[in-house]
């Protein structure tokens, strides 16, 4: 069986033996697959938006008999806790004001188990599911996130404080905890000028993930 090194040797051994342009051209196209990350993981070293955005659009499908409600739960605040089974740091958060509200929220991050967190204050497109960078909060395998949106005081009625869910079709409980891909939803919670109304729906709040 041929190395990959022995391949390397080969090929380049024969194209030495050729046209010296063509052999400085492949040795730089060697030297530039060698140094790219091989292990397959399109969300390695970048910091993909949509990471939980598709796990939560996957989990909480038209298809698995959920509906997408864009502005429900008059509630002030709207968190999840997620348990996130893979190494990395979460480095955005995306979110969409609904139709009653262009002000801002503090969104926060909360690693329970590894004690590091994100809180900043932002306002999001009311047109689109809109991403924003935050210092990133460290993720060890299996470790335990909560995710709230909260709205900011002084907002105009209560109607402002609706935003995205996801429930079921047939209004029951969600059905915590829901496994999808390498993240584990296990609650859900609204609260504040009213409530708490547990596990109802699941908010849609993504958060960007970068894999180590």
């Amino acid at each position: 069986m041929k190395t990959k090194d022995t391949l390397v040797y080969i090929t380049t051994n024969r194209a030495f033996k050729g046209n010296p342009i063509k052999t400085l051209k492949l040795l730089f196209l060697l030297l530039f697959t060698i140094s790219c990350d091989t292990d397959n993981d399109p969300t390695n070293n970048v910091c993909e938006d949509y990471y939980v955005n598709n796990i939560i659009t996957t989990a909480f499908s038209t298809a698995n008999n959920y509906v997408d409600l864009p502005e429900f739960m008059d509630l002030e605040t709207h968190e999840y806790v997620i348990q996130i089974n893979a190494d990395g740091e979460i480095c955005s958060v995306g979110y969409q004001n609904p139709s009653t509200y262009a002000g801002a929220y503090t969104m926060e991050i909360t690693n329970t188990t590894g004690l590091n967190s994100y809180s900043g204050t932002h306002t999001f497109s009311q047109g689109q599911l809109d991403y924003q960078s935050i210092t990133p909060v460290i993720v060890s395998n299996g470790d335990i996130i909560t995710v709230k949106r909260t709205i900011m005081p002084g907002y105009p009625n209560l109607d402002a404080t609706v935003g995205r869910v996801l429930r079921p079709s047939n209004f029951s409980a969600v059905p915590f905890p829901i496994t999808q891909g390498t993240v584990e939803f296990l609650s859900s919670n609204f609260y504040g000028a009213g409530g708490p109304v547990n596990n109802i729906a699941m908010p849609y709040i993504g958060l960007g993930f970068k894999v180590d």
